[in-house]
């Protein structure tokens, strides 16, 4: 889905206050799905970081959170978790006068969207002007090539065109799914949003262990991707479940079944548990402050 869909305008305006990991993620996804770099700025107190975005991308850039608002139609609040509210503090007489004066000649108010992980919807729209246009998400890093993941929360109060700005912004950079319950939202980030470093470090363990076993580096690295491309592709495109796929490439007392043996001996699936409720636990203390 790009920007041509119906639904967001090519020519909105988008405002990142932060220009991070994240935001330059989804900033190159943006760009690579065809929105203009004139049409995005970012808010970064850093020259060294304004100096490369726009080396980069070729965006707009400001040292002053409050050109946001009188740039952009969504502004993203994409910096660390205790930055937001001092953010928010900036923003919020801003962002009101303006929607105050949108209200009044019936305009459209602008749309808040925070990737910021572990702070809650109420917590951050406390420090917003009331009624304001606000949408939790939580993208993860793939989003950098058009295949990411965003969990995505609000309460049913969310304008209709506000929701599908949000639902159409994400979508450019990857697939979304909608929360009914914002304590989901830890196990988005355990699921998702924390998972692509669970399956670096996998393959990660392999290309080791097939460079102890006598391959080139440069061999073992792309047999490891390789094969982890095609199994994932291979699972997208299927109806199966992900259970019957791996019985169906693990032969009775064959090469797999060896390997998948040492893995349930090591009580594989009870590790990986362990680890998601670890980071699905600091999503929950994050967002209790």
């Amino acid at each position: 889905m790009s920007f041509q869909d119906p639904g967001l305008a090519p020519q909105l305006r988008i405002a990142f206050i932060g220009g991070g990991n994240m935001a330059s993620a989804i900033i190159r996804g943006l760009v690579k799905h065809g929105h203009k770099s004139e049409h995005i700025l970012v808010c970064a107190p850093s020259q060294h970081t304004r100096s490369r975005l726009v080396k980069e991308f070729n965006v707009r850039v400001h040292s002053d959170n409050s050109a946001a608002v009188a740039f952009a139609d969504i502004i993203i609040l994409a910096v660390k978790p205790f930055i937001v509210p001092l953010v928010c503090d900036e923003l919020r007489p801003l962002l009101g006068q303006l929607n105050e004066q949108r209200g009044d000649q019936g305009g459209e108010q602008k749309l808040v969207i925070s990737i910021a992980a572990g702070l809650t919807h109420a917590s951050i729209s406390d420090k917003l002007p009331r009624n304001t246009q606000l949408v939790c998400a939580m993208p993860n890093l793939p989003t950098a090539i058009g295949k990411g993941l965003t969990g995505l929360y609000v309460p049913s109060h969310l304008d209709r065109q506000a929701f599908d700005d949000a639902e159409q912004l994400m979508r450019a950079v990857g697939d979304t799914v909608w929360l009914e319950d914002e304590n989901q939202m830890a196990s988005i980030v355990a699921t998702a949003g924390s998972s692509p470093a669970y399956f670096f470090l996998f393959l990660e363990a392999m290309e080791k262990a097939a460079i102890a076993q006598g391959l080139p580096p440069k061999t073992a690295s792309k047999a490891v991707l390789q094969s982890a491309m095609g199994a994932v592709s291979m699972a997208m495109a299927s109806k199966e479940g992900l259970a019957n796929l791996r019985h169906q490439v693990t032969s009775p007392k064959g090469t797999t079944e060896q390997a998948v043996l040492a893995f349930q001996h090591g009580d594989l699936d009870a590790l990986v548990a362990r680890a998601m409720d670890s980071a699905a636990r600091r999503a929950k203390e994050l967002a209790l402050g």
